[in-house]
């Protein structure tokens, strides 16, 4: 039986249709277009979404928990929580996403997501991005010291095997000695290089685009500020369109006007806005863990005992709301960053991220606070709060 959405304001996300229905059946959509426009087939489930917004599912490249749940907590039930609390917020497709620990437990993680991943085929979590181990302790922000790795090609390929092939990004220091031999053994995998937690000159920057670097986690933070003398991750950020740039929409990470700074060096296409949230988003106050170190949640803001920032308490929706009520972002750019431009660099734009006949029936419905109301993941309406 088909599922038609109703009278809601569809963003595709590249233009918007007023007034408009999607019909989606056997988990595609098979229909879209103007009320006027569409037939609603018999015997079909009609929805009226007036008055709400109807976009693609979001895209989380980084996201290591939320709701009281982390990716890395030694449980499969953790990890279930935490990818349906963000199902509840939108997020269709996301990596969960792991941090550098002693050998024996990240190997661990590594197993127990792709376990998931492996029995799970109908849930949102759809790979792993492994942020580590291979970090620069100058810039290691909130991961513990003391856990990270040294490059090497040994190590890389237990952790790829311990993952079952599921690492779809990782982030590196491509100034670390051994980096470049690593970058070029998981970029042969297919995995994406993303730039983090580093101190890398401009040349090195070029380089590591040419060992295969494509993305640049959360920019701005765990790198040196941008020099004018000295270039390093930020300008090769916004100069070099090889590579898209992750960007935490929370305010706190980086100033409103910074990001519309952004919106107009690196445009709507080159941005992925991301969470970072870790197992504290969606939580009271109080004290939660991070990497065996704690962590502090107050006024939305989640930080080390120093005052450094540990990730973030976001969601996706929250992330739109934000760039484009602080940053004056269109709401087809905003939610384009928040959906189609993940699907890209995860290689799934073809089915995910976008919506029009024959594509994945991923769908998310906005409230005008932007709340999420619906999501439906691969057909099936998977979470709602809606009353008609």
């Amino acid at each position: 039986m088909s599922i038609a959405l109703v009278g809601g304001r569809i963003i595709t996300p590249f233009r918007v249709v007023k007034n408009g229905t999607i019909i989606f059946e056997d988990g595609q959509i098979s229909e879209l277009g103007k009320v006027s426009d569409v037939d609603i087939p018999d015997n079909s489930q009609v929805i009226d979404v007036s008055g709400y917004t109807v976009a693609p599912g979001f895209v989380d490249l980084l996201v290591h928990g939320g709701g009281g749940f982390g990716f890395a907590d030694q449980s499969l039930e953790s990890i279930k929580n935490a990818s349906e609390y963000f199902l509840r917020h939108g997020s269709t497709t996301l990596l969960a996403s792991l941090y550098a620990k002693p050998t024996e437990q990240l190997l661990g993680d590594l197993r127990r997501v792709a376990q998931f991943i492996r029995e799970n085929p109908d849930s949102n979590v759809y790979g792993i991005h492994m942020e580590g181990p291979y970090l620069n302790p100058e810039l290691k922000g909130a991961m513990n010291e003391g856990y990270l790795w040294k490059p090497s090609v040994e190590s890389w390929e237990a952790m790829w095997e311990a993952s079952e092939g599921n690492i779809r990004i990782m982030t590196i220091a491509p100034e670390l000695p051994g980096a470049f031999e690593v970058m070029r053994a998981a970029a042969m995998k297919g995995v994406v290089l993303s730039i983090g937690h580093s101190t890398a000159s401009y040349e090195q920057i070029e380089l590591a685009i040419d060992n295969g670097a494509a993305h640049v986690t959360h920019i701005f933070n765990a790198m040196r500020p941008f020099h004018h003398r000295h270039p390093g991750v930020v300008l090769g950020s916004l100069l070099r369109n090889e590579l898209k740039i992750e960007l935490i929409a929370d305010t706190l990470h980086v100033h409103p006007a910074v990001m519309e700074l952004l919106l107009k060096l690196k445009g709507a296409n080159g941005i992925i806005l991301i969470t970072d949230s870790i197992r504290a988003g969606g939580m009271h106050e109080g004290e939660y863990e991070f990497a065996d170190q704690k962590v502090y949640m107050k006024d939305k803001r989640a930080y080390l005992e120093d005052g450094t920032l540990a990730g973030s308490t976001l969601t996706l929706n929250l992330a739109i709301k934000n760039l484009m009520e602080t940053a004056g972002a269109r709401i087809t750019d905003a939610l384009r960053m928040a959906s189609l431009n993940g699907a890209k660099v995860l290689n799934i734009e073809n089915k995910k991220g976008i919506l029009a006949v024959g594509k994945t029936a991923d769908i998310v419905v906005l409230n005008d606070h932007y709340e999420v109301v619906m999501t439906i993941l691969n057909g099936k309406i998977r979470h709602r709060k809606m009353s008609n």
